[in-house]
């Protein structure tokens, strides 16, 4: 573990040296740039204080910028040592300039070598065509795709090899401006052979470059899934190739520096970024959208160009014999142009996405298909399985209390999952299987059916709306029963018993008839006929306290609190309400006092309310043990009467104590 951690830094410290050495190198040639235009040389030659220079300074830096970052994560990937040899090799041909310009404009004398320096800083460039070439054959692997196409690197070598001795002996004059030097390594007596040489070489060379971008499209169609993905990133630098490298061609024939310098600014700043990614795997899942909408745009600019020049030549034409002037014509152009935009966009964005991305694009379609057809019943989680071809997707919602499925039922959260969301809202969440799709697929998917599954989202509220209140309505109704059921127990075995034994107790001393015995059952009858009339009073007292109607909330808990066995802290507005919310709210603190005194063993209990914005709020907090279960039949009764009563209930139980918090709606 250790050697190969070194290896690493050593490598990611080779090639960091390696960037800041050039870093070094232009600030010195800057330095130097400076210097001369100082002394008055601004005007013969190019330096870096020109603005198009950077664009060298630029290629130069990018590859050896994109090897760092590739050394560091893999050093063993010959990919990124190909980009360092790349960057340096452009900085070289600065190098030289610079020591080409010293040597025979500023101090002939002095610095020499002239003539060496404007045959290498002629023939630099060569060097590049091999080192980009390695970088498509090898790139994103660092191997070759086969036997065959090793072959090509070994021709690109072989052909790099012969071309540059070639061109170097060459009498073909050098480009401007440094054919006034002349070459000093020119062999006249074997010309043309090293010229005829040099020509078939670099012709090798540009096939090569054109097979290595071919190599990538053969990869590619062999590749599936990440591989496949990695790949679609050079696709943003091999698409302008085949047009470029004729422009690149015409421009080394013609000596046209200012196409030279562009064409191969292009690919020395393109071809390192977009191969970094590749071999970095960055972005796999976005790489699909990203390539299909630059080529679309790139093709769409194109067609759109074309209509808008063959508009604005063909009014130039016809406006040599009397037609519409050249500024309406351009005005027609545009208008057309514009015109053109929306269906072109919609064509060529339909054909990109079929080709560079077809697994969305087949799964895009299927979905669209089903959503415009107006007489299907749409069921997403089966539509989803079908476009994405997988059995595993889910489809979960949010709810109150967690995620559940389209009946409204709980559901588990998927492992592998991404979120539809509409106006800032998540309405669903998708599991599927990531070996099967990746998550840029089912998002992009599933912002199709946006609509739909908020929806579904709103029937799952709703369906799960309707179990808890048919549930709720099961519990209230057998609260019902079971409170029937107590009080017919209370009444037969406590006032019932009592006024059946003092009817017999009368009846005997009747039939005995002796006034003593009368009058002692008399008594005792009296005394039954109060302790039954207190039973009856304390079972009605259970029912509806005579204090609830009498004083309202604040006296019946008043009341409650007097007859505690536990200290209670009452702070209960006096405001009267609703008679019904009363009553709920009265059931609450009974209850909340109960569960405190009997299973939480509390030693204080705080009850307090208050009225504000036509709300109740109630509150009963104790120091008890915390030992609240708000799923235990007691809290969950409670729970159903003052949903019962529009209201909320939140239970809050701990090692402090237990908070039962109810909010009640009164009206204003």
């Amino acid at each position: 573990m250790a050697p190969m951690a070194m290896s690493r830094r050593s490598a990611a410290a080779l090639a960091g040296g390696v960037l800041a050495a050039e870093i070094v190198t232009v600030a010195a040639m800057l330095v130097l740039d400076l210097r001369l235009e100082r002394n008055g040389y601004g005007d013969r030659i190019g330096t870096l204080l020109d603005p198009w220079v950077w664009l060298f300074v630029l290629a130069a830096l990018s590859p050896a910028a994109v090897a760092v970052v590739i050394v560091r994560s893999h050093p063993r990937h010959v990919v990124g040592w190909l980009f360092l040899a790349l960057s340096v090799s452009i900085l070289a041909a600065g190098v030289i300039e610079e020591w080409f310009i010293h040597a025979a404009i500023v101090d002939p004398p002095e610095i020499g070598g002239a003539g060496v320096a404007a045959v290498l800083a002629d023939k630099v460039f060569l060097p590049w065509w091999p080192l980009m070439t390695l970088i498509l054959l090898l790139t994103p692997t660092g191997s070759y795709l086969s036997d065959r196409w090793r072959l090509v690197g070994r021709v690109t070598i072989v052909a790099s090899v012969l071309c540059v001795p070639l061109s170097l002996i060459s009498d073909q004059p050098l480009s401007p401006p440094y054919d006034k030097i002349g070459n000093p390594w020119a062999i006249p007596a074997i010309a043309p052979y090293p010229t005829i040489g040099a020509r078939v070489a670099f012709s090798a060379l540009a096939v090569c470059l054109l097979l290595a971008g071919a190599s990538l499209v053969v990869r590619w169609r062999r590749a599936a899934g990440d591989e496949r993905r990695r790949l679609l990133w050079l696709v943003l630098a091999v698409v302008p190739l085949p047009a470029v490298i004729p422009v690149h061609l015409y421009a080394v024939t013609t000596d046209n520096g200012a196409f030279i310098i562009g064409t191969l600014a292009l690919f020395l700043v393109l071809i390192p970024a977009v191969a970094g990614m590749s071999v970095l795997r960055f972005r796999l899942y976005d790489v699909d959208r990203i390539v299909a909408t630059t080529t679309t745009y790139s093709v769409l600019s194109l067609l759109l160009t074309a209509v808008y020049a063959g508009i604005v030549w063909s009014g130039s034409h016809l406006s040599s014999i009397g037609s519409p002037s050249t500024a309406a014509t351009a005005t027609v152009g545009a208008v057309a142009a514009a015109t053109l935009f929306a269906p072109l966009r919609g064509g060529v964005q339909h054909r990109v996405d079929r080709r560079f991305n077809r697994r969305t694009f087949d799964a895009v379609t299927v979905v669209r298909d089903a959503l415009a057809d107006e007489r299907a019943d749409l069921d997403p989680q089966a539509l989803l399985r079908d476009a994405l071809g997988d059995d595993s997707v889910r489809l979960v919602y949010p709810g109150l209390d967690g995620w559940v499925d389209g009946s409204g039922a709980p559901a588990p959260d998927p492992v592998d999952h991404i979120d539809v969301t509409r106006g800032r809202r998540v309405v669903a969440r998708v599991g599927f299987d990531a070996g099967l799709n990746d998550p840029s697929t089912v998002t992009r998917v599933g912002a199709l059916l946006a609509a739909e599954l908020d929806n579904t989202r709103l029937r799952a509220d709703l369906q799960r709306n309707l179990s808890e209140l048919a549930a709720s309505r099961a519990r209230l109704a057998e609260a019902q029963r079971e409170e029937r059921r107590r009080i017919e127990r209370d009444l037969h075995d406590g006032a019932q018993q009592t006024l059946l034994a003092l009817a017999f107790e009368l009846q005997a001393a009747q039939l005995n008839g002796e006034p003593g015995a009368m009058r002692d059952a008399l008594t005792r009858g009296a005394d039954a006929a109060r302790s039954a009339a207190q039973e009856l009073r304390a079972l009605a007292n259970g029912l509806h306290p005579a204090a609830l109607t009498d004083s309202g909330l604040s006296g019946v808990v008043d009341d409650l609190a007097r007859r505690s066995p536990v200290p209670i802290e009452v702070d209960v507005d006096s405001t009267r309400l609703d008679p019904a919310i009363e009553f709920t709210a009265w059931l609450v603190v009974a209850e909340a006092v109960t569960n405190a005194v009997k299973h939480a063993h509390a030693t204080r209990i705080t009850v307090a309310s208050s009225f504000h914005d036509g709300e109740l709020r109630l509150a009963i907090c104790d120091d008890g043990r915390g030992s609240a279960d708000p799923s235990g039949s007691g809290l969950r009764g409670l729970h159903d009467r003052v949903e019962s009563a529009e209201g909320t209930l939140r239970v809050r139980s701990g090692d402090q104590g237990t908070v039962v918090e109810v909010t009640l709606p009164c009206g204003s």
